[in-house]
Parts: C-alpha cells; sequence; structure tokens
C-alpha cells in the first residue's frame, strides 16, 4: 500500500473526529447529539451512510453488524434514523469537498501540459414523490404529472476520475447560467472543457477575466464568425471582437465592468470527427506553438469521462435510490454518492501498474470494474474505516484480488449514438416508499 493511499484515507477517518471539536456547523443539537457512546455513534452513522444504503433498512443494518464482526447485536431502523437526524447536510458536504482537496494533497495529481484538465456538465434526478422535496429541490413537470425532480452541475477531473465540484439547482434555471457564477471558483491551472450546450462569449470571458481557461464545443451555426471559419477551410484562427449586448447586460449584472468597446480575443479550431463531421472548438488557450492544435481533438474525446461518471452514479450507484424521505437525509444520501466515487477511484491507484502487467499479456486493454467495486466497496468500506488499523492491509489485499479477477475490457473508439430519454414513472432506481428489496 502506498503512503499515498494511506495519508488520503488518514485524511477521511480524521473528519467525523476534527467535526466533534466543531459541532455548531454539523449537528442538528451541538453538545447533545453524539456525546454518548451509542452503538450507532459518530462514525459509524458516517460509514454507514457512504456505504450507501439501498435496500431495507434492517436487512442494511443487519449486514453493517456483521460486517463489523464485533458480536453486537443489530439496532433497529428506528434508532438509525433518529441517529441520522442529527447529523446536518453540511457534514457530507464538507467531507465530499475533503474527499478531493485530500487526493491532491496526497497525490500527484495527471496534467495536461501544467493544467489540471476538468470537465462541467449536468444532469438530473429524481427524488422521492413528497411535497417538501419538491419545495426544497424543484420540480419536473408536464402534461401528465408533476414530481421532486433536481439538477445537478458537476466539475469533473478527467485525468484524475476526482469528482471536484457539485451546484445544485432547479429545472427552470439553466446550468449554463449557475456555470458562468461558479467561475471565479476555479484555480487557474484548471483547463475546464465545456459542451456545446455551454457555447457563447460569456464564459470564455470569464475564464480570461479570473485567470483560468477553457474548452468548449460551439456549433457550426452558431455565429456568422463561426461560419466564415467554417467556410474558410482553415485549420485554426485567432478572433478579436466586440461583445453582444446580451453578454454586456450579463457581465454588468455580475457586477464586471463592460462597455461597447469591450473585446474578447479566442481562437477557433477545427476538428474532424470519425464520421467526417466538422466540429468547431473555441478555446482561451492562444499560444498556437504550447498548444497545438492535433491535441484538442483528444481533449475534447476525455470529456466523455463525465459522461461516464453520470452513469455510474445513476446506475452503478442508483442515485435515485434514496433511502429516506426526508429533506435532510437525502441530503446525506446525495453526497454520500460523491463521497464513494472519490474514494472508488482512490483505492484503485494503487492497482494500475498490476493492471498495466495484466494487459502486456493480453490482445486487448482491462480496467478495473466499478460496478463490481461497488458491490465489493458496500462490505470493505466498513473495513477499512471502522475495523483496527492493523487488519488493513489484510483487507485491502483481499479487495484488490477480487478487483484483480474481476476486470473489464476497454472499449476504444466505442461511439453508441447517444439516445435522449424522457424522465419516467418507470426510471429505473426510484424511490419505493412502501416495499424496498431486501436482496
Amino acid at each position: 500500500m502506498s503512503s499515498s493511499l494511506r495519508s488520503y484515507l488518514d485524511t477521511l477517518q480524521a473528519f467525523p473526529a476534527t467535526v466533534l471539536a466543531n459541532p455548531q456547523q454539523y449537528f442538528s443539537k451541538p453538545g447533545r447529539d453524539f456525546t454518548r457512546h451509542r452503538s450507532l455513534w459518530l462514525e459509524r452513522v458516517v460509514w454507514l451512510t457512504i456505504s450507501l444504503l439501498k435496500v431495507t433498512l434492517f436487512v442494511e443494518l443487519d449486514r453493517f453488524f456483521s460486517t463489523l464482526d464485533t458480536d453486537e447485536a443489530s439496532v433497529s431502523k428506528s434508532a438509525l434514523v433518529q441517529a441520522r437526524k442529527k447529523l446536518l447536510p453540511k457534514f457530507f458536504e464538507d467531507m465530499f469537498t475533503q474527499s478531493y482537496q485530500a487526493f491532491y494533497a496526497a497525490f500527484v495529481a495527471k496534467r495536461w501540459k501544467g493544467f489540471r484538465l476538468w470537465a462541467t456538465d449536468g444532469t438530473g434526478f429524481r427524488l422521492p414523490n413528497e411535497t417538501w422535496l419538491g419545495k426544497a429541490f424543484g420540480w419536473h413537470e408536464n402534461q401528465h404529472n408533476t414530481v421532486p425532480s433536481a439538477r445537478l452541475l458537476m466539475c469533473y477531473d478527467l485525468y484524475n476520475a476526482i469528482i471536484t465540484r457539485a451546484k445544485f439547482h432547479t429545472r427552470k434555471v439553466a446550468e449554463s447560467v449557475v456555470a458562468l457564477k461558479a467561475i471565479n471558483e476555479i484555480a487557474t491551472d484548471v483547463l475546464m472543457v465545456y459542451d456545446r450546450g455551454f457555447a457563447g462569449h460569456i464564459i470564455p470571458f470569464l475564464h480570461q477575466h479570473f485567470g483560468s481557461n477553457c474548452v468548449i464545443r460551439i456549433p457550426v451555426g452558431f455565429s456568422n464568425t463561426v461560419k466564415s471559419f467554417v467556410k474558410s477551410g482553415k485549420q485554426q484562427t485567432i478572433i478579436t471582437e466586440r461583445l453582444q449586448y446580451k453578454a454586456r447586460k450579463t457581465l454588468l449584472e455580475m457586477g464586471i465592468a463592460v462597455d461597447t468597446q469591450t473585446t474578447i480575443t479566442y481562437r477557433l479550431i477545427r476538428i474532424i470527427l470519425s464520421t467526417g463531421e466538422t466540429e468547431v472548438l473555441l478555446t482561451t488557450l492562444l499560444d498556437k506553438k504550447r498548444f497545438r492544435w492535433v491535441h484538442f481533438a483528444e481533449i475534447y474525446r476525455l470529456r466523455w469521462g463525465i459522461e461516464t461518471c453520470f452513469f455510474v452514479i445513476k446506475s452503478y450507484f442508483e442515485l435515485a435510490n434514496f433511502s429516506t424521505y426526508t429533506t435532510n437525509n437525502c441530503w446525506q444520501d446525495i453526497y454520500s454518492h460523491f463521497i464513494l466515487y472519490n474514494i472508488q477511484t482512490v483505492l484503485s491507484l494503487p492497482l494500475q501498474p498490476q493492471i498495466k502487467r495484466i494487459n502486456a499479456r493480453r490482445k486487448f486493454d482491462y480496467q478495473a470494474n466499478r460496478n463490481v467495486s461497488a458491490g465489493l466497496l458496500k462490505r470493505f468500506l466498513i473495513k477499512f474505516f471502522l475495523s483496527a488499523r492493523e487488519t488493513f492491509k489484510e483487507h485491502y489485499a483481499s479487495y484488490c484480488r477480487q478487483i484483480l479477477q474481476s476486470l473489464e475490457p476497454l472499449r476504444p473508439g466505442k461511439n453508441k449514438e447517444r439516445r435522449r430519454r424522457l424522465m419516467r414513472g418507470t426510471e429505473r432506481h426510484i424511490h419505493e416508499p412502501s416495499y424496498r428489496r431486501a436482496l
């Protein structure tokens, strides 16, 4: 086990203990909550929640205490519900922040020409059908029904497979609006990649204003400037033009001084897809020698990593399958998915040299199976964080052995046509209030 992994896990393991010294931010009743040593003390409640409660709580608790292997009797469902009420959502929000900050502190992150390569994109998910959840998270409406639903705007490290930001908004607010309001939080060593849903001049202008950089896919018919570039046949060009009225109006509303003479300078790059179609990328990286145009097709291709992350969280982790229907505990469930995803990524890092040696003997390259890993972490997460420290190596070796036995093949160049689906009541993994599965 590497020292980086040990440092990362120690940081996360210590977080609940540090919270006890500052309970005002994190507990419903500071000074009273988690002051007595019960069967479900703070660390147990935290790691049980992060392990993702997907079946009926009685079975989850039975499995939890069996995994602890302490000969303790399981507690009631009510005991768990009452214990979770004591923790405010901010606890899991800050622990999620700790889960990606600790990664950059413990590991040497992979970079592209000195930049951390991130992507921003959004997705939606259903919540249990309760009025108070619709008021807290928002609604999804159609001609037939109105159900509680939330939108998530996520930032994702494409090279290192780490979720780095999560912002929530209702369906009445465009994800591009949420994205541009968060650009001031992006570090200057981040190169952010956006899909065409974020096309425009405001986002690149804000990146330049705050000292960071971006790459955005632009529709070929986006503007006369883009149309002229496509017709020109050039591989790349640098454009300087004045900001349009709508862009100036939005920036002024954000408190950024602009006028009719304010300009933006950006670079357009032509990309030819495998289908023969022409696509255009806009970037704020203007140095043609240092950042050659030939690299940008691969940069944009890597953006698909955030879509894969959404698939893992929503399908493998069953994001919309909530363990509760209270607002407080729904927030706990949501952030637990992000924390578990980052832990899952970090636990696989020491295995990469072994996977490379295995791939050298095989016709195709293989990778760790996140679906199998999620199932294993249900049990091993409790052993890693709640068992005696001296048993960690044994448990981690067992976990690694099973991960290596369940590798799945990589599918390079896979280009399946994307099918958009409506959010319906038959969607997989929705909350079932009466009968939750026990298998």
